[in-house]
C-alpha cells in the first residue's frame, strides 16, 4: 500500500495520515506545554534540613549552604561555617 492509494473519493492514505497527525498534535500540545514549561523554568525546592546559614567574611555573601560545604559560592573562599541550623 502506498500513500497515493485512494481510500474514499479523492482522499488518499497520505492525506488521511496527515490529518490524523494534526488531530493528535492538537490533542497533545496543550497537555505537554505546561509540563515542559515547568521542567525548563520550574524552580527546584531545596530541602533546608541539611543546610546552615552562612555569611562570608571575605565578600559579604549571605545565604544557606550545605552543612558539608565550607566554601563561599560567590568568591570560593574557604571559611568555617558560622550560623544557626534551620
Amino acid at each position: 500500500m502506498n500513500l497515493d492509494t485512494i481510500v474514499f473519493n479523492d482522499i488518499t492514505v497520505g492525506r488521511m495520515l496527515f490529518w490524523v497527525a494534526v488531530v493528535v498534535a492538537i490533542y497533545m500540545v496543550p497537555k505537554m506545554v505546561p509540563k515542559l514549561y515547568k521542567l525548563i523554568f520550574g524552580k527546584k525546592k531545596v530541602n533546608l534540613q541539611h543546610t546552615v546559614y552562612f555569611a562570608c567574611s571575605n565578600c559579604g555573601w549571605e545565604g544557606h549552604i550545605s552543612k558539608f560545604g565550607t566554601r563561599c559560592p560567590k568568591c570560593d573562599a574557604s571559611a568555617a561555617i558560622s550560623g544557626e541550623t534551620d
